[in-house]
């Protein structure tokens, strides 16, 4: 006892400042909100959806581009082609509309978002969620399994993931909903007790990314975009869906 005291004074304090004292250390890889120029083109665009691997994700109209962070695996092939967009370093991307996660060309003025879910913030002391993987790869799971560590450690804002969905306040979906994991989907999400949430992390989830999506419970309160969501992504949701920031 005496030993495993002494190493841990040795070890200091492992958990970061963020999200209450600092911003995340982001890596230098890392891709954010997406910026697109407002003189991009029709042909530009389609030179972009040509090595886009996601049906859909970028499109061009009367207001002209526009990217779909649902259904964008941010793999930075768009930006590779064509210098009029860009991923920045912007990692509070969690919006509670659907229509927010569309991205349009020449709107650099972003002001992330600061609003909570109004039912959520009864949830003062706890917050727990019942993590369905409904097919998916395992990236968006783990990602968010590793915000229970010390590093991060969720669990001091009261946010933790539990084995029921009796005693959870929201579902948290990743993967595309396949098949065999439909029904299972269902009753989860059926067995949960009211006021419930239904969360959709990652692209899969939101639309089915790469893949056909399967048919969603409910209509999602919150949508963390990403393949997968950054652990700083999610965490900033999470807290700002009750409130916690």
């Amino acid at each position: 006892m005496f030993k495993a005291l002494i190493e841990r004074l040795k070890q200091g304090f492992k958990t970061g400042k963020f999200p209450m004292r600092g911003e995340p250390n982001l890596p230098p890889d890392f891709r954010g909100r997406p910026e697109i120029d407002d003189d991009t083109s029709g042909d530009e665009v389609e030179k972009m959806k040509a090595v886009c691997p996601v049906k859909g994700a970028l499109s061009f109209d009367f207001e002209g581009a526009k990217l779909d962070m649902g259904k964008c695996i941010f793999c930075g092939r768009c930006a590779e082609v064509c210098d009029k967009i860009r991923f920045t370093k912007e990692y509070r991307l969690a919006v509670f509309n659907r229509a927010d996660l569309v991205v349009k060309a020449g709107d650099h003025d972003y002001v992330p978002p600061k609003q909570t879910n109004p039912q959520a913030l009864a949830l003062k002391h706890t917050f727990q969620l019942r993590e369905v993987s409904a097919g998916g790869c395992a990236g968006c799971e783990l990602d968010a399994n590793v915000l229970g560590t010390l590093a991060w450690d969720m669990g001091r804002f009261g946010i933790r993931f539990v084995a029921s969905p009796r005693h959870a306040d929201a579902i948290y979906l990743t993967g595309p909903i396949s098949k065999n994991m439909q029904l299972a989907l269902d009753k989860t999400y059926a067995a949960a007790p009211e006021p419930k949430f239904l969360i959709a992390a990652g692209a899969c989830a939101i639309t089915g990314g790469l893949y056909k999506h399967g048919h969603l419970p409910d209509t999602p309160a919150m949508f963390i975009p990403g393949c997968p969501p950054h652990p700083a992504t999610t965490l900033e949701a999470l807290c700002r869906f009750t409130g916690r920031l």
